[in-house]
């Protein structure tokens, strides 16, 4: 009988920890960002507030890999992200399908490109490559030297429709997150740490996690773009953008 009463004990122990709540600051923070991005959209409000309330274990409910056993409000966040992605208020985009980004941009009314050269990351390479051969090494020279031109000329065209252009910067991971906010979100959120952590589990070289707001991250849009077009390693060394 008093081994059964420390094992029920002991359970509760475990389910008061796993169920204990956010900090009071943490919630705050976490709700004040959801509803500055989703415009207070009520499904993404009901959503965050039941992921506050209960941080997810499921991969479904996560909406990242491998992050079940990370910290409550690491999971917690991420969910929101995610939430706030499939309503569309962030702009998500895969390593291998990171080229669209412009042409997504332009289709939705987030950006003009005068010049239809810098529209497109394909016409970086300054002339058209013939489908049975790769680009020469002219040509992913020319790749390189027109990338600093294409990525202020994403920011200016997105300027030009009254927007600025910021990055949600996860560890790790396979997706660009874009956040098309307005003047005033910027200057509120532009260099945010929205969670700070350690995540030992699944970090285990460097297990310090810091996800943040930032300006747009160029360098992880050139990581991604040297894998979807293959580019050879000697021209991988991400080229001066600022």
């Amino acid at each position: 009988m008093i081994r059964l009463a420390m094992v029920l004990i002991a359970g509760a122990f475990a389910c008061a920890a796993v169920a204990q709540p956010l900090p009071d600051a943490q919630r705050a923070l976490f709700l004040e960002f959801a509803s500055d991005v989703s415009g207070n959209d009520a499904d993404v409000m009901a959503r965050a507030k039941a992921l506050i309330e209960t941080p997810p274990t499921t991969l479904e409910e996560i909406g990242f890999y491998g992050m079940e056993n990370a910290p409550p409000p690491e999971r917690v966040l991420r969910g929101i992200i995610s939430a706030l992605g499939n309503e569309g208020h962030i702009l998500q985009f895969e390593d291998k399908y990171i080229y669209e980004m412009p042409l997504v941009l332009a289709d939705e009314g987030l950006a003009a490109f005068e010049d239809p050269l810098l529209k497109d990351p394909v016409n970086l390479f300054g002339a058209s490559i013939a489908p049975d051969s790769a680009p020469t090494d002219a040509q992913w020279r020319t790749f390189r030297a027109n990338f600093g031109p294409h990525v202020r000329a994403i920011e200016t065209a997105v300027r030009q429709t009254g927007h600025e252009l910021l990055s949600l910067n996860l560890p790790l991971g396979d997706t660009m997150f874009i956040w098309i906010a307005t003047p005033d979100q910027a200057r509120t959120w532009r260099n945010r740490q929205l969670y700070a952590g350690v995540n030992t589990q699944r970090y285990a070289r460097s297990p310090v996690v810091s996800i943040t707001v930032s300006d747009p991250a160029w360098n992880v849009y050139w990581g991604f773009l040297t894998y979807a077009f293959h580019v050879p390693e000697a021209f991988r060394d991400v080229p001066d953008y600022e």
